[in-house]
């Protein structure tokens, strides 16, 4: 049985809500033992020597990654899958869906690829993009985060861990 952790950072919550549906895909079709870890001060210490697979997930908001998920993803992943994922409502997400694949790259290059590259030890079996929403004094300002998304690459990381 494959045992997934998976460690997110979040804003304003479509990171945390992420988290929460790639953990339910995992475990009911795909039989993972699953741990959902939102990244604090606490949290920061987690044994991954128990854990086949990795997902880290953070929001991007103001041209940046929640610190915690940028620190975490400093760990050494050696002998495990990784699995990343990023929540951009403002940039990268709106180029993928106006298929505007040149500003997509660009977004995605900066935002997911670079991080990844500058900071984790291990090439990601996988990495992807989802919306998210920006909200300011209780009102929703952009909800673009598709629960879909979400299902579809948990289902493709089923299939990789399987």
């Amino acid at each position: 049985m494959s045992k997934t952790l998976i460690a997110y950072g979040t804003r304003f919550g479509a990171t945390a809500k992420s988290s929460e549906v790639i953990a339910k895909v995992l475990k009911e079709k795909f039989s993972h033992e699953v741990e959902v870890v939102k990244l604090s001060g606490k949290t920061e210490d987690v044994d991954l020597s128990v854990f086949n697979n990795v997902i880290v997930g953070s929001s991007v908001a103001m041209f940046s990654w929640t610190k915690r998920a940028k620190k975490f993803l400093k760990n050494d992943f050696s002998g495990k899958k990784l699995f990343v994922f990023i929540s951009s409502a403002a940039l990268t997400y709106p180029a993928l869906e106006k298929d505007d694949t040149k500003t997509y790259e660009k977004w995605k290059k900066r935002f997911l690829d670079k991080i990844v590259k500058k900071n984790a030890n291990v090439e990601p079996t996988s990495t992807a993009v989802f919306g998210g929403w920006i909200e300011r004094a209780g009102v929703m300002q952009l909800n673009n985060w598709k629960e879909e998304d979400a299902t579809s690459w948990a289902e493709k990381i089923g299939e990789l861990t399987s």
